[in-house]
């Protein structure tokens, strides 16, 4: 299955590249397509090349993850449940830099973050974006949550994300993306980084409203067996079977200053390290959550 994956993301690409090298045609200069592949940094669960399109540019970002379905009307399919929120502030030094910050009420992450977009998609010219994301996270829960000998880098964890994305035509756009998460400090049965591999999709079905499926796998486990975490907000289990793969389907509503996600996936960690590493939710056995993004752009 994994190398299905890899082989049609590459195929995908790889005939992006094709048509690259064809000749410039008379008098057109290779200029970045008029739209980036993705109406916002972030599409569901995942972090997208896209970046705001000027410099000084302040983005607002509300993430909401509610519980699980699986209780049906006693929560309100999770409506009523435990959820996790994320708030965070993100802005554009230059158009291809953007530097942010976020909180997040589950383990209480701090994190910090910079994405560079280092190369951009041109009009008969280069067939593809391609973008770095680097994140640092700080768990601000209680000091008796790291057992003996703590430290303070016993809380932060980090991860990288190189990101690959490509606009077809108006209107479909797909990323693939490999990245690394480590975590300082974690149980004795853990292992602390894991590998990932993730898919981002978008089908725009309208000038505002767009189809948007993410996938994402762990390629390396490091678990070895069942054990439990105590946190303030309660307990997390997490099987010999951990971390599950993470999967999303959704809308995606746009305009201008505005991206709106609607969506049910399997993850109710929000910081792309907590999915990666701590994801305990198959979407095939029920344990689906409704989520929702929105993104508001200002400019100075």
């Amino acid at each position: 299955m994994k190398r299905l994956i890899l082989i049609i993301v590459l195929c995908a690409f790889g005939s992006g590249m094709l048509f690259a090298q064809d000749s410039i045609p008379a008098g057109k200069e290779r200029k970045p397509v008029t739209k980036a592949p993705f109406e916002s940094g972030i599409c569901m669960d995942a972090i997208t090349v896209a970046t705001p399109p000027s410099a000084n540019t302040l983005e607002f970002v509300l993430q909401h993850r509610f519980g699980t379905i699986q209780n049906d009307w006693s929560d309100l399919f999770g409506i009523w449940g435990a959820s996790n929120i994320r708030m965070g502030l993100n802005y554009s030094i230059t158009p291809d830099v953007v530097v942010g910050f976020g909180t997040t009420k589950n383990k209480r992450y701090q994190d910090f973050s910079v994405k560079y977009t280092f190369m951009r998609q041109r009009d008969h010219g280069f067939p593809l974006t391609i973008g770095y994301y680097f994140n640092f996270a700080i768990n601000a829960t209680n000091e008796s949550n790291f057992g003996k000998n703590y430290k303070f880098i016993d809380r932060l964890s980090y991860y990288h994300e190189l990101m690959v994305a490509r606009r077809f035509g108006r209107l479909f756009s797909l990323q693939g993306s490999f990245s690394f998460t480590h975590y300082n400090k974690v149980d004795t049965l853990l292992k602390n980084d894991a590998i990932g591999f993730a898919l981002v999709g978008r089908v725009k079905v309208s000038p505002q409203t767009s189809i948007v499926v993410n996938y994402s796998i762990p390629l390396v486990l490091g678990y070895n067996q069942p054990f439990i975490l105590e946190y303030p907000q309660g307990p997390y289990y997490y099987s010999s079977e951990t971390p599950m793969q993470n999967f999303n389907i959704g809308v995606e509503i746009s305009t201008s200053t505005h991206a709106f996600h609607i969506f049910l996936g399997c993850a109710q960690g929000i910081i792309p390290q907590d999915i990666m590493m701590y994801n305990s939710n198959n979407f095939l056995n029920g344990q689906i959550v409704l989520g929702f993004n929105m993104t508001r752009l200002w400019n100075f």
